[in-house]
Protein backbone atom coordinates (compact mmCIF):
# COMPACT_ATOMS: atom_id res chain seq x y z
CA UNK A 1 0.00 0.00 0.00
CA UNK A 2 1.35 3.42 -0.98
CA UNK A 3 1.61 5.95 1.84
CA UNK A 4 1.79 9.59 1.00
CA UNK A 5 3.95 11.68 3.26
CA UNK A 6 2.57 15.02 4.27
CA UNK A 7 4.40 18.09 3.13
CA UNK A 8 4.75 20.89 5.64
CA UNK A 9 2.08 23.51 5.21
CA UNK A 10 2.91 27.13 4.48
CA UNK A 11 1.86 27.92 8.05
CA UNK A 12 4.34 25.36 9.41
CA UNK A 13 7.10 26.81 7.21
CA UNK A 14 6.28 30.32 8.43
CA UNK A 15 6.23 29.17 12.05
CA UNK A 16 9.66 27.61 11.57
CA UNK A 17 11.01 30.75 9.92
CA UNK A 18 9.58 32.91 12.71
CA UNK A 19 11.16 30.67 15.36
CA UNK A 20 14.53 30.89 13.60
CA UNK A 21 14.23 34.67 13.35
CA UNK A 22 13.45 34.82 17.08
CA UNK A 23 16.38 32.49 17.77
CA UNK A 24 18.69 34.74 15.75
CA UNK A 25 17.48 37.82 17.63
CA UNK A 26 18.12 36.05 20.92
CA UNK A 27 21.53 34.85 19.67
CA UNK A 28 22.48 38.41 18.68
CA UNK A 29 21.36 39.79 22.04
CA UNK A 30 23.32 37.17 23.95
CA UNK A 31 26.35 37.68 21.70
CA UNK A 32 26.37 41.42 22.34
CA UNK A 33 26.18 40.74 26.09
CA UNK A 34 29.54 38.92 26.25
CA UNK A 35 33.03 40.40 26.00
CA UNK A 36 35.00 40.56 22.77
CA UNK A 37 37.47 38.03 24.21
CA UNK A 38 34.59 35.61 24.91
CA UNK A 39 33.31 36.06 21.35
CA UNK A 40 36.79 35.30 20.00
CA UNK A 41 36.90 32.13 22.09
CA UNK A 42 33.43 31.18 20.80
CA UNK A 43 34.75 31.46 17.24
CA UNK A 44 37.62 29.18 18.17
CA UNK A 45 35.25 26.68 19.80
CA UNK A 46 33.07 26.65 16.67
CA UNK A 47 36.07 26.11 14.43
CA UNK A 48 37.20 23.14 16.48
CA UNK A 49 33.70 21.72 16.77
CA UNK A 50 32.83 22.03 13.09
CA UNK A 51 36.24 21.58 11.47
CA UNK A 52 38.26 19.68 14.06
CA UNK A 53 40.31 16.62 13.42
CA UNK A 54 38.94 13.09 13.57
CA UNK A 55 35.85 11.40 12.24
CA UNK A 56 34.80 10.02 15.62
CA UNK A 57 34.31 13.41 17.28
CA UNK A 58 31.10 14.21 19.07
CA UNK A 59 28.89 16.51 17.04
CA UNK A 60 29.07 20.21 17.94
CA UNK A 61 31.76 19.61 20.54
CA UNK A 62 35.26 20.97 21.05
CA UNK A 63 37.64 19.06 23.28
CA UNK A 64 39.03 21.14 26.11
CA UNK A 65 42.66 20.00 25.91
CA UNK A 66 42.70 20.81 22.18
CA UNK A 67 41.00 24.15 22.83
CA UNK A 68 43.48 25.08 25.54
CA UNK A 69 46.50 24.10 23.44
CA UNK A 70 45.33 26.12 20.46
CA UNK A 71 43.70 29.23 21.97
CA UNK A 72 46.79 30.86 23.50
CA UNK A 73 45.12 31.62 26.84
CA UNK A 74 46.29 30.47 30.24
CA UNK A 75 43.98 28.05 32.01
CA UNK A 76 42.47 30.62 34.38
CA UNK A 77 41.67 33.11 31.62
CA UNK A 78 40.20 30.39 29.41
CA UNK A 79 37.92 29.10 32.18
CA UNK A 80 36.77 32.65 32.97
CA UNK A 81 35.72 33.14 29.33
CA UNK A 82 34.13 29.68 29.19
CA UNK A 83 32.09 30.59 32.27
CA UNK A 84 30.99 33.83 30.57
CA UNK A 85 29.93 31.90 27.47
CA UNK A 86 28.15 29.32 29.61
CA UNK A 87 26.19 31.99 31.50
CA UNK A 88 25.10 33.41 28.13
CA UNK A 89 23.88 29.91 27.09
CA UNK A 90 26.31 29.44 24.19
CA UNK A 91 28.20 26.46 25.59
CA UNK A 92 28.18 23.88 28.32
CA UNK A 93 31.18 22.03 29.73
CA UNK A 94 30.61 18.30 29.71
CA UNK A 95 32.46 15.37 31.29
CA UNK A 96 34.99 15.45 34.10
CA UNK A 97 38.64 16.52 34.06
CA UNK A 98 40.77 15.46 32.15
CA UNK A 99 38.14 14.48 29.55
CA UNK A 100 36.21 17.75 29.56
CA UNK A 101 34.58 18.93 26.38
CA UNK A 102 32.77 22.09 25.36
CA UNK A 103 29.35 21.44 23.84
CA UNK A 104 27.73 24.12 21.70
CA UNK A 105 24.19 24.64 22.93
CA UNK A 106 21.23 24.97 20.57
CA UNK A 107 18.72 27.78 20.77
CA UNK A 108 15.65 27.28 22.95
CA UNK A 109 13.75 25.90 19.94
CA UNK A 110 16.44 23.25 19.41
CA UNK A 111 17.86 24.91 16.29
CA UNK A 112 21.63 25.36 16.22
CA UNK A 113 22.07 29.04 15.36
CA UNK A 114 25.87 28.96 15.70
CA UNK A 115 26.14 26.00 13.34
CA UNK A 116 23.85 27.69 10.82
CA UNK A 117 25.82 30.95 11.00
CA UNK A 118 29.08 29.05 10.64
CA UNK A 119 27.86 27.25 7.50
CA UNK A 120 26.40 30.47 6.03
CA UNK A 121 29.60 32.44 6.64
CA UNK A 122 31.68 29.68 5.09
CA UNK A 123 29.41 29.50 2.03
CA UNK A 124 29.83 33.27 1.55
CA UNK A 125 33.59 33.22 2.08
CA UNK A 126 33.36 35.27 5.27
CA UNK A 127 35.43 34.42 8.32
CA UNK A 128 33.22 33.46 11.26
CA UNK A 129 35.29 35.87 13.37
CA UNK A 130 33.95 38.76 11.27
CA UNK A 131 30.37 37.68 12.02
CA UNK A 132 30.66 36.89 15.72
CA UNK A 133 33.34 39.35 16.86
CA UNK A 134 32.98 42.24 14.40
CA UNK A 135 29.19 41.80 13.93
CA UNK A 136 29.43 41.70 10.13
CA UNK A 137 26.03 40.94 8.63
CA UNK A 138 25.54 37.95 6.37
CA UNK A 139 23.59 38.23 3.14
Amino acid sequence: MYMQTEKPSIDQDLDGAQRQAQDLDDFRDRLSSVSEQARKLLVHIAQLAYHGRGADRKAETAYLPELHESCGLDVGAMYTLLEELGQARFIEIKEQYPFESVAILPARSGWNALGALSRRAESQGIALREVLVDFRLLR
